[in-house]
């Protein structure tokens, strides 16, 4: 009877060191978790922040650089331009101010962001200083004011796009060494995730002695732990293919199915420094009486009809972009020559021309283009390329639209 109330009290005891031991890891285990967690969202808070602040300041300047585009090429009203420009620059420096008051950046940040900080102050000062001279030319005789903004895109080209430029560089490397700093954070969190998950093996072994008495559970925990892995494994799986299909999003069009901006600025932007290749611009005339007169509808189908067109014709020749609603950019392939590029050219805007049926109606647009030959080394960037396109295809569209365009290298 004896041995029989010592083992009785022995499994009693046992289940009560493996419930206590269990209790203590699942205790420490919610302390560890909960601690590592506020430690990642804190990172995460700070990057987010950071990131706002830079974005917002980024997409100011480039509102800045459009409104002063405008005001060199005369479109607009000169006053909400200087008005614009006027209220964006404090905003600028606002939000810089606030990300520099931010503790913990790391070196690398801080001075990309100095950098970043005199660019801006330069191409401040230069846009600044020609904005004034733009007001001071609208009560200048006819011919002066002339001369004088026959010679602004040339000074932006020289003076102040590439301050834009680079300002806009370094405050997009200032985030870029931002998120290697918080990656490194994690790498640490994840250390110290790693070590929680040793002390956790560590404990769940010593308890693993007692639980043997119980061993009837620990089935039922195997099998709930394969659960779990298997839900994981799914979840995992269906996060992967969701994450791809969002790159895929960020860089095609949804309306024309080809490849964007921004998969373009991805495509050759890597190129432009050390390579020759031949591209060109196509911007259908016109195209706003479409959406005007028939609705968008109407429009979308459009275009649609025509990227499927010339995808089926040209896509042997070259990379294919719809840079905007209806402007198409052409990279031409290196096998493509310089002679069969110009021919392509003119067989691109007589695709594009030639008459659609939307909906039962026929419609025509003509097609205004432009054609550079592109050496290494003449843009910093694919913004100031397409900038100096995008000026010599307003130059064919003043001229009446329907032409093509050369754009000059100086």
């Amino acid at each position: 009877m004896a041995k029989s109330g010592n083992k009785k009290a022995a499994g009693r005891y046992g289940y009560l060191i493996a419930a206590i031991g269990f209790a203590l890891v699942m205790v420490l285990n919610f302390f560890l978790v909960n601690w590592i967690q506020n430690r990642s969202m804190s990172t995460f808070d700070v990057i987010s922040k950071e990131s706002k602040f830079v974005n917002s300041a980024n997409g100011q300047l480039q509102t800045i650089n459009e409104n002063f585009m405008e005001m060199i090429a005369q479109v607009g009203m000169l006053e909400q331009h200087n008005g614009t420009i006027d209220a964006l620059f404090p905003a600028v420096k606002g939000a810089l101010d606030n990300y520099d008051k931010m503790e913990g950046h790391s070196e690398l940040s801080k001075r990309r962001f100095k950098h970043a900080r005199a660019y801006i102050e330069a191409y401040e000062q230069k846009i600044v200083a020609y904005q004034n001279q733009i007001n001071l030319m609208e009560s200048a005789p006819a011919e002066e004011k002339a001369a004088f903004y026959a010679k602004l895109p040339d000074i932006y080209e020289e003076e102040i796009a590439p301050l834009q430029s680079a300002a806009s560089q370094m405050l997009t490397a200032t985030i870029g060494s931002a998120n290697n700093a918080a990656s490194e954070r994690t790498d640490s969190i994840t250390a110290n995730m790693n070590l929680v998950r040793v002390l956790m093996i560590a404990l769940l072994v010593v308890g693993e002695i007692a639980i043997i008495l119980a061993g009837r559970f620990r089935r039922r925990a195997n099998e709930e732990i394969s659960r779990k892995s298997a839900q994981f494994a799914d979840a995992s799986s269906k996060l992967m293919r969701s994450r791809e299909k969002m790159e895929d999003i960020a860089v095609t069009s949804i309306l024309t199915g080809l490849k964007n901006r921004y998969a373009l600025e991805q495509d050759i932007g890597d190129r432009l420094a050390e390579e020759q290749f031949n591209l060109a611009v196509f911007d259908m005339d016109n195209f706003r009486s479409i959406n005007d007169t028939y609705g968008y509808d109407f429009g979308d189908e459009y275009l649609s009809q025509v990227a499927e067109r010339l995808r089926s014709e040209f896509d042997q020749f070259a990379d294919i972009y719809n840079i905007t609603g209806n402007e198409f950019c052409f990279v031409f392939k290196r096998t493509v020559s310089d002679t069969q590029a110009l021919r392509l050219v003119d067989s691109i805007a007589a695709v594009m021309s030639s008459p659609y049926t939307i909906f039962n109606l026929t419609v025509q647009l003509s097609v205004s283009a432009a054609t550079y030959h592109y050496l290494a080394g003449d843009c910093l960037n694919v913004n100031s390329l397409l900038v100096k396109m995008d000026n010599v295809l307003r130059n064919a569209k003043r001229a009446g639209g329907g032409q093509i365009l050369q754009v000059v290298n100086i």
